[in-house]
């Protein structure tokens, strides 16, 4: 019961610990999410989603041209044919007369004409005889100057507003179909009543309430109507009935003819019949143009001849907007074309949440800055992705936001845990570093006495004399650790005041380790009559980072050691360095009766360093009883398959060859 609770205390410990570090590394991520929340919510971030969304419109593939809707765009070679500007009446109804006799469903007339009985006899009786003319006006103006009047004579129904909104940055994105005016009487815009006309046609009822924002339907279609905070908006003007403008997506959506091509009959009768026609000023010296970055082309950029696909900012006429309105109701009603919709605002925030907690996990997951930045990067295309196919099917999906939460979320993560995990590893390291220090001096010198005391007497004064030896070694640990760190790891403490320099080649520093170490007070080397001076120069060539260069030396300095400690009567010690064609082996041997104590059997701190040094090297260690007498202490590890290193061996072989020949 109580090795459960004790299992349970120690897993609960380390949950806690794995906690606190995930809270100090996902915190700064999950507070740079809500920082772009936060940022998003006051609108900081509109004109970035508005151009984001501009640019995802425009690079959707292509559509059909809508052969339902025809532009009759009067340019400015018209107004030179005609002679004159505004376009006379006369001119105007003529044009109105040749339309009709195509049989067009319904026309639209954006031309202001509102000279009361002024008005050209020949124009009136147009307007009278047909009643699928719609004429225009501008009604939403709060300041009744700055409205224009419908021609006069028509029929309410027969009315539409061609009021524009624009947004803060000047482009055109919304359209406004349904509004009251300021003295409280509801109107549509040209664009809703062409559609409404159009598709009464074909049996299809429009309903719609007393207010401007209530639900507009034709038969069991329902427009979507924009609100203050739609998509990428906030806290935006939505009175009356708005709609996101889903341009057509095509260099040439809607075909187009001149007024001279009507008067001279060059258009094919089949052009305009049945379809809804638009008649508008294509000419850029009637102040009748928007900017739009949102289509790919427009009648402005075509007239100049200029490919304009990539321009943010395109003159758009108003006559263009329309039909694309216009195209767009009876597109969605009659071919279910998607209107634009958004998310409810809930679900746009727990979006941007939670591809801000795709970062943080990219970032604490991957612990290369390569592998961090490659990842973040696909997945941001892949965000930019789905936000470009949603808006294909007519979703609109936050972008900018959800894209810099990704993104910021994923880098500060992973700076703040790479931080944290180097600080950790240094505190690991500096631990690490303090025990080799104490492990291979101090405890290496109490060992020795230790035995000492307890198989033989020893004087007081050489005990003093080993102990004052002892206090040495501890008391110039802190100096050396202090010195390492300033030296950025790049020296080894070995023991006494004895610190060695990483940088040394290493046969150097190997035969100096192993000078060293004899001279120590270890009974074991009392009895040694053999020293066979080692030769390193096999390893002269191998290529260590410094962390395996100092494994290799507290390896030799330790199996040596051991000797000193362990051996008994040992008259023979032999280290051994060779290197084959595929491997470096360093040995070392000894010939005495090994006195092995218990934990010495199982292994050490010594035999865990010499573990670790084999695996870092990817290569064995072994300690195994020779063969006559005595203990084999072994390291082997592979050579790097480096092709100048190979060289390099061959070419000392063939070196060694020519001299035995000679």
């Amino acid at each position: 019961m109580k090795f459960a609770l004790s299992t349970k205390n120690n897993l609960w410990k380390k949950v806690h610990k794995e906690l606190k570090l995930w809270r100090e590394v996902v915190l700064p991520g999950f507070s740079v999410v809500g920082l772009i929340i936060l940022v998003r919510s006051i609108g900081l971030l509109q004109s970035q989603e508005w151009l984001a969304f501009d640019q995802l419109l425009r690079l959707r593939p292509n559509e059909a041209v809508d052969s339902r809707v025809v532009i009759v765009g009067i340019d400015e070679d018209d107004i030179n044919y005609v002679g004159r500007f505004p376009i006379p009446d006369k001119e105007i109804a003529k044009m109105l007369s040749i339309l009709n006799s195509y049989k067009p469903r319904v026309i639209g007339l954006d031309l202001f004409r509102d000279k009361g009985n002024l008005a050209d006899a020949e124009l009136a009786s147009v307007w009278r005889e047909n009643p699928n003319l719609i004429g225009v006006e501008v009604a939403l103006n709060q300041k009744q100057s700055f409205n224009v009047k419908p021609p006069p004579g028509l029929a309410p129904e027969r009315i539409g507003f061609a009021d524009i909104i624009v947004d803060p940055d000047g482009k055109l994105r919304r359209s406004l179909i349904a509004s009251k005016t300021h003295t409280g009487e509801l109107k549509y815009s040209l664009s809703l009543r062409l559609a409404q006309f159009y598709l009464r046609e074909q049996g299809i009822k429009f309903t719609h309430g007393s207010r401007s924002k209530d639900p507009i339907k034709f038969g069991s279609s329902r427009l979507v109507r924009f609100l203050p905070n739609s998509g990428g908006y906030v806290g935006t003007d939505a009175n009356g009935f708005q709609m996101l403008l889903n341009f057509r997506s095509h260099p040439q959506p809607f075909r187009t003819v001149s007024l001279r091509d009507v008067l001279n009959h060059k258009i094919d009768p089949n052009w305009i019949r049945d379809r809804v026609v638009i008649i508008g000023m294509t000419a850029p010296s009637v102040k009748d143009s928007f900017i739009t970055s949102a289509v790919k082309n427009t009648l402005y950029s075509t007239a100049l001849d200029i490919d304009q696909s990539s321009d943010q900012y395109q003159w758009i006429y108003g006559v263009e907007v329309h039909a694309h309105t216009t195209s767009q109701i009876i597109s969605h009603v009659l071919d279910r074309r998607p209107l634009l919709k958004v998310w409810s605002e809930i679900w746009e925030y727990l979006w941007i949440l939670a591809w801000g907690l795709l970062g943080i996990i990219v970032g604490l997951i991957l612990q290369s800055p390569a592998k961090t930045l490659l990842s973040l990067g696909l997945t941001s295309i892949a965000l930019v992705g789905i936000c470009y196919f949603g808006l294909v099917l007519g979703w609109w999906i936050p972008l900018v936001p959800t894209l810099l939460a990704l993104t910021s979320a994923g880098l500060t993560t992973f700076f703040f845990d790479r931080d944290l995990r180097a600080l950790l590893e240094q505190r690991s390291l500096t631990l690490k570093r303090s025990f080799e220090a104490i492990h291979n001096g101090p405890l290496q010198s109490l060992a020795v006495i230790l035995r000492s005391l307890g198989e033989e007497e020893i004087e007081l004064e050489e005990l003093r004399s080993q102990l004052q030896q002892l206090n040495r070694e501890l008391r110039t640990i802190p100096e050396y650790l202090s010195q390492e760190m300033l030296s950025r790891n790049d020296s080894v403490y070995l023991d006494g005041n004895e610190v060695l320099d990483l940088q040394t080649p290493i046969a150097e520093m190997l035969y100096y380790v192993y000078d060293i170490t004899l001279r120590r007070n270890f009974q074991g080397f009392m009895t040694i009559q053999s020293f066979i001076p080692p030769n390193f120069e096999p390893l002269q060539e191998c290529n260590l980072n410094a962390n395996q260069k100092r494994g290799l030396y507290l390896f030799l300095q330790e199996a040596l050691c051991n000797v000193g400690k362990h051996s008994q009567g040992a008259t023979r010690l032999d280290v051994i360095c060779t290197r084959s064609s595929k491997e470096y082996c360093l040995q070392i041997i000894d010939n005495g009766f090994a006195n092995i104590s218990k934990n010495y059997q199982r292994g050490g701190q010594g035999t865990e360093q010499a573990q670790e040094l084999a695996r870092q090297l990817r290569g064995k260690f072994r300690r195994f009883p020779h063969t006559t007498q005595g203990t084999v202490c072994e390291l082997t590890w592979p050579i790097a398959n480096i092709w100048w290193q190979r060289l390099l061996y061959l070419g000392n072989w063939k070196l060694l060859v020519n001299k035995v020949s000679n």
